[in-house]
């Protein structure tokens, strides 16, 4: 199934505020129309488009702070969180969610940040990131987030969280597979998991999984795979990963 939803990022609707059918400055002078400058969602669907992330980062936080109940720029400010932390929405919005994929990493590799070249404390910013993204659609009212909604932005909104979920537990279970002295591949690494590490990744696959969503099926089949092994998580987790 191709994802055909989060469209919230790709089109922002919103009126400019001149009538001139772009997000430029107001003319100097207009005999015709009344030049108002730009409205605060006229600046955010700017940034958007001019993949600014960082301007449409700071304007949705404070235009959520602002005004808590516009439950439209969370899905936003989600993706914008999500693609600072490196998640790639577009090829993802372009591909199969799951297809020749046998775990959630095989079917995350393509959308997320490769831990090569980084430090891993450039590495857990990212995996952060992707919390923040989490966190900001959690804050939504569940009504908001069901199935039933008539928002425009609900569809999009949970299956945003789903993948999310998916992405962030993904890259958490990098962590354990890949050393960061070396720069290299290390299934040596996987003695450093916890049994807090194997809960907070169990429960991401549990959430992507339950939640519907594009990946919910990927995210379905790798715990299935995960609890073939019938012990704790954390030794379910590090059998999966060794393989």
């Amino acid at each position: 199934m191709r994802m055909r939803v989060l469209t919230f990022a790709l089109v922002f609707l919103a009126t400019p505020s001149c009538g001139t059918g772009n997000l430029g400055e107001c003319p100097a002078t207009s005999p015709l129309v009344k030049c108002t400058g730009l409205t605060t969602d006229e600046k955010i669907r700017r940034a958007l488009n001019e993949e600014d992330l960082d301007t449409a980062r700071t304007l949705l936080e404070d235009a959520i702070a602002e005004e808590p109940d516009n439950y439209g720029r969370y899905p936003l400010l989600s993706a914008v969180y999500a693609g600072l932390a490196g998640f790639k929405l577009l090829a993802i919005l372009q591909q199969s969610s799951s297809s020749g994929s046998s775990s959630i990493t095989d079917a995350m590799d393509a959308f997320l940040p490769s831990p090569q070249g980084m430090s891993r404390e450039e590495y857990d910013a990212k995996i952060a990131l992707l919390g923040d993204a989490i966190t900001t659609i959690n804050a939504l009212p569940a009504e908001f987030l069901a199935t039933a909604s008539t928002d425009k932005y609900a569809a999009s909104a949970s299956q945003q969280l789903g993948i999310y979920q998916a992405a962030q537990a993904s890259m958490y279970m990098k962590l354990f597979t890949y050393d960061f002295t070396t720069g290299s591949a290390d299934p040596a690494q996987i003695s450093q998991l916890t049994d807090q590490d194997a809960a907070r990744i169990m429960g991401l696959l549990s959430a992507a999984a339950t939640g519907g969503g594009p990946m919910a099926g990927i995210a379905a089949s790798t715990l299935a795979a995960i609890n073939a092994g019938g012990g704790t998580d954390r030794d379910n987790l590090a059998n999966f990963l060794g393989s």
